[in-house]
């Protein structure tokens, strides 16, 4: 009788605020390699290995030294973590080497994209849905996303949109604590419409995903459409944030041209495939 081969997860991007979910999750299946530029901090449960996806014969080496089945790529810079320039590598040109180094050793792909890739005019948005970006982060992960699929046609893209989580506040709602506390008012949109799924969820569901037949862009987001305003809020509300009055709602149209309204996407074809409850926010 032959024995079962282990799964051996490599997670780029492993000390972020998804990837130490991907790294708590993929543990429970497998061996799990966590690459990121700061692996002295890589969650316990994996064997840190340091990766700047930015690098391209890095990342050939490392791939071809682990040997992984699978790789979920959630390494990415955010809007507010670094300039237009650094996006670009990373999101753009990282995800490319990493789809280039996943066809090579003939691993799984799984990459993490995001709503933003749409223009908010036209929503709600199916799975497969044409990118079309209108600020630099957008077009960075939409870059990204064809990198992907051009070099390695046989991955998967999630697309998904705000994360949230009861364990670790998300980024945005600690950039709000962070001016709150220096008691700058915070404009929240009500103008703005999001799928936000929690953090747990989602990485769950992209390790399954890891083990699915499935290729192109799918959408993984809560069910739950919400203003950014009514999610700004119930985080807030969660956390038991003083906000001192400095809460504003405004309309995000009134304030730049290039930060989409309407990013409602369409959730079913991910619930059905992966036979999860994709849920929504606590109120």
């Amino acid at each position: 009788m032959g024995t079962m081969t282990e799964s051996i997860f490599l997670i780029t991007g492993a000390t972020g605020y998804l990837g130490k979910r991907l790294v708590r999750s993929a543990a429970t299946r497998g061996r799990v390699y966590a690459a990121s530029r700061h692996p002295e901090v890589a969650p316990p449960a994996a064997t840190p290995v340091r990766l700047d996806v930015a690098d391209r014969d890095d990342v050939l080496r490392i791939v071809d030294k682990i040997r992984p089945t699978a790789i979920l790529h959630a390494a990415a810079v955010n809007p507010g973590q670094g300039d237009d320039g650094a996006m670009w590598r990373t999101n753009a040109e990282g995800s490319a080497h990493v789809a280039e180094a996943a066809r090579d050793g003939g691993s799984r792909l799984v990459a993490v994209s995001t709503d933003v890739v749409h223009d908010g005019r036209h929503g709600p948005y199916d799975d497969d849905a044409v990118a079309n970006p209108i600020n630099p982060y957008g077009r960075s992960k939409a870059a990204g996303e064809l990198g992907v699929l051009l070099f390695a046609p046989a991955a998967a893209v999630v697309r998904t949109s705000l994360m949230y989580g009861f364990e670790e506040m998300d980024r945005g709602t600690a950039g709000f604590v962070e001016r709150l506390g220096r008691g700058e008012p915070v404009m929240l949109f009500r103008d703005a419409l999001r799928n936000p799924i929690r953090v747990d969820t989602l990485a769950e569901a992209i390790v399954e995903l890891a083990r699915v037949d499935y290729s192109g862009t799918l959408n993984i987001a809560g069910r739950q459409v919400v203003s950014r305003e009514a999610f700004g809020r119930a985080m807030l509300r969660y956390w038991g944030v003083d906000t001192r009055d400095l809460i504003q709602a405004g309309r995000a149209a009134d304030v730049s041209d290039s930060i989409p309204l309407d990013l409602r996407l369409v959730v079913e074809r991910g619930e059905r495939l992966l036979g999860v409850d994709l849920g929504g926010v606590p109120s």
